[in-house]
């Protein structure tokens, strides 16, 4: 009765923690001191109880529904999922928890699917709860690593979080992303671990991608690049970048900002059957709606605000 009574109060905690509290599941667990897993397996167990209850605003769904067919309609979309914005101003959060809840269903077994980084993508990979398996789905890096970045833009980490969710296969990629120069580059291409992974990007059924802001406003890669390079790239007025591809405000790659980079390409991404944008904020709407503009995606998560700020700019 005891081991019972522990049980429940864990759960109760863990429910507090991931849908109050807004944590993901890799932080409960090291809060709770159990696994990962036994977080998804407490989560999974609190619904099946009834011990949480979804309760849905029909008025503000519809509203995201409308906005959603909307976009998909005005862009030729193949999927879009509008997160309803958090009362604390969480936007990341909102459209972390939409997608994780909308991927299970769509990732298929047996497809080959290709992860970016951003952390966005990364709050998304762990909030993913799947009661199941895709024993025949395989996850590979669409980038290179890098090292001092935050854990966001750790590739294989975040490869591995996601196939272990499904558990699926999964590739690694064991090599910098940003490339001293051309040379070098042409070099590590002729090693035959990444030109595996470099063929493997061209047979990809779906590719799930963060979406980054205008380089002015990023201070992601700005102890990565060196002043130069990042004044060039403001020079040719890059909006954003998918995978540390960088483009400009109609989705024309940049000149330069995109040759020693070991990542798929934006030609690449274009012929990727499903591209899923996961990305969101006022600061991010142009490089988004170049991205849709551009064929780089073909499906969005992003929030109401944003979403709204999109069709504004189509009309």
């Amino acid at each position: 009765m005891k081991g019972l009574m522990a049980d429940r109060d864990t759960m109760m905690k863990v429910c507090k923690l991931y849908y109050i509290e807004d944590k993901t599941q890799s932080e409960i667990a090291r809060l709770v001191g159990i696994s990962r897993p036994q977080v998804s397996r407490l989560l999974t167990k609190a619904k099946n109880e009834g011990v949480v209850r979804i309760e849905i605003d029909s008025g503000k769904v519809e509203n995201l529904e409308e906005i959603s067919i909307e976009m998909k309609e005005r862009f030729g979309l193949k999927n879009v999922i509008v997160a309803d914005e958090a009362s604390d101003g969480g936007t990341i959060n909102s459209i972390a928890m939409s997608a994780a809840k909308f991927l299970p269903d769509y990732v298929k077994n047996g497809q080959l699917v290709g992860i970016s980084w951003g952390r966005t993508l990364y709050e998304t990979v762990e909030r993913v709860v799947f009661n199941g398996e895709l024993p025949n789905t395989t996850f590979i890096p669409l980038i290179g690593g890098v090292g001092q970045l935050r854990h966001e833009y750790q590739m294989n980490s975040i490869v591995e979080k996601i196939a272990n969710s499904f558990h699926s296969n999964r590739y690694y990629l064991f090599a910098p992303a940003f490339i001293e120069n051309a040379k070098t580059l042409n070099m590590m291409l002729e090693d035959s671990s990444i030109r595996f992974m470099s063929e493997m990007w061209k047979r990809l059924d779906l590719a799930i991608v963060g979406i980054g802001e205008p380089i002015s406003l990023s201070n992601a890669f700005k102890n990565i690049y060196d002043k130069e390079f990042l004044a060039n790239l403001m020079k040719h007025a890059a909006v954003g970048d998918i995978a540390a591809r960088f483009f400009n405000a109609d989705g024309t790659p940049c000149v330069s900002g995109n040759e020693n980079i070991l990542g798929i390409s934006l030609d690449q991404l274009k012929e990727v059957p499903e591209v899923i944008g996961i990305a969101g904020g006022k600061e991010k709407a142009q490089a988004i709606y170049a991205s849709i503009k551009a064929g780089y995606i073909n499906s969005i998560v992003t929030d109401r605000s944003t979403a709204l700020q999109i069709l504004r700019m189509q009309s």
